[in-house]
């Protein structure tokens, strides 16, 4: 993979773009023909991207997506109008479905499941487990260390078989490099366990290892390297790297920092983080392992929308520029769900966007989204540049014949061939 350029300032933004125009889109020729093969000159062709390949997605809450009110309502439509991909925030973790030992319940995890796969939308799988202590149920805690190894094969049986081919990934062990519960327990063994009993149990879908703290920050990163390599050694089969940014205020979105003015959790950071640094740690994550970067957990406070939205917009658009990376989830967008409050958040309270959320959705249904039409030619072809994705493609013939068919742009793709009878 050729390096991106790591210019800072003004420039960050333009080469950005640059990339994204040569890595996201592509090609398209739709060829139409008539009912006896034969092409179809001056037929009409109407074309829309109708869902991104690349993964932009957000966490859900079930709570407010299960509202029957107004505010579930525009919830679920936030979430169709911007994405291509969920995480459930909470509802796959071991400490959700299992709150009392025995006792376990899929139900929510499922329903939002369920919503994804009904509306074209990836779900990734977040989290087997989570090593830091504080999120570990209480009854699993007390278990002597022979009913803590089986409980944790059920666990792991229970949920992977129960949605075995049906994620685009899954996040197994949650924040190593800041918990050590399971290793302490269970010995330096425990996390490449948990990789090899997944894998056995679903081959096919990547397993992630998934952290805090990366971007911007070479002491962190190169102890993130080493855990991967250990798990290798181990036998684990990582499949992709996951990478938080909670603490996206640092961005220099301006040329200038300005951080929350308000009291740093203990886990972020307060040192400007400038392109150059973002796209250098992506660089050294990707090129020592070879391995796709989701940039999982995304999240700006700050009191001010508009400055809020700078920050989200060039987390998206770095990321989106970056060959490695596959996916960008938002970490919930809600002003009465985001976790981390409404000066997160992307929707106020009544269900209108402020400006961080304007900013996000334009940049997401405007910016990099493809539509057009035109007529084909003697060849009975039309060719298009697009983002790849699903795309509505429509096509009315000069007699009158119409259909709508959807087609897929991707890299290396075939044609779109569009039959049509008149």
């Amino acid at each position: 993979m050729n390096p991106p350029s790591l210019a800072n300032g003004a420039d960050w933004r333009s080469e950005a773009d640059s990339r994204i125009e040569r890595l996201r889109k592509g090609d398209l020729v739709v060829e139409v023909r008539g009912h006896d093969g034969a092409p179809l000159k001056d037929a009409r062709v109407e074309y829309r991207l109708k869902r991104h390949s690349f993964l932009f997605g957000t966490a859900v809450a079930h709570a407010p997506f299960a509202s029957t009110g107004d505010e579930g309502r525009d919830y679920r439509q936030f979430i169709l109008d911007h994405f291509s991909a969920l995480v459930c925030e909470n509802e796959m973790k071991w400490y959700f479905t299992e709150v009392e030992r025995g006792r376990e319940d899929y139900a929510p995890a499922d329903a939002l499941l369920a919503f994804g796969e009904q509306n074209g939308l990836a779900m990734r799988g977040h989290c087997l487990f989570w090593e830091q202590r504080q999120w570990t149920q209480p009854w699993v805690q007390a278990l002597d260390d022979s009913d803590l190894h089986a409980a944790m094969e059920r666990r792991l049986t229970a949920t992977v078989n129960r949605y075995a081919g049906r994620l685009v990934s899954w996040d197994v062990n949650n924040e190593t490099l800041d918990g050590d519960f399971y290793r302490q327990r269970m010995g330096p063994d425990a996390t490449a366990w948990m990789f090899r009993e997944a894998a056995r149990l679903d081959p096919k879908t990547p397993l992630f290892v998934n952290e805090f703290g990366m971007l911007g920050n070479p002491e962190k990163t190169e102890r993130y390297l080493e855990s991967i390599r250990d798990l290798r050694a181990r036998g684990a089969q990582v499949g992709g790297i996951g990478v938080q940014s909670h603490d996206s205020d640092r961005l220099v979105a301006d040329g200038r920092t300005m951080l929350w003015p308000g009291e740093r959790p203990w886990w972020a950071l307060s040192t400007p983080l400038t392109a150059e640094a973002f796209l250098a740690t992506l660089d050294r994550l990707h090129g020592e392992t070879g391995l796709p970067i989701h940039l999982t957990e995304v999240s700006a406070k700050f009191p001010d929308a508009t400055r809020r939205g700078d920050l989200l917009e060039m987390v998206f658009r770095l990321g989106f520029s970056h060959e490695a990376v596959e996916a960008i989830m938002l970490w919930g967008f809600g002003a009465k769900t985001h976790w981390m409050g409404p000066d997160a958040a992307l929707m106020n309270a009544d269900g209108t966007l402020n400006a961080a959320g304007s900013r996000i959705s334009r940049l997401l249904r405007d910016e990099w989204s493809t539509r057009g039409d035109g007529v084909t030619g003697a060849d009975g072809r039309l060719a298009f540049r697009g983002f790849y994705g699903s795309y509505e493609v429509g096509v009315r013939g000069a007699g009158g014949g119409e259909t709508v068919q959807e087609v897929r742009l991707m890299k290396a793709g075939p044609a779109a061939d569009v039959q049509l009878t008149e």
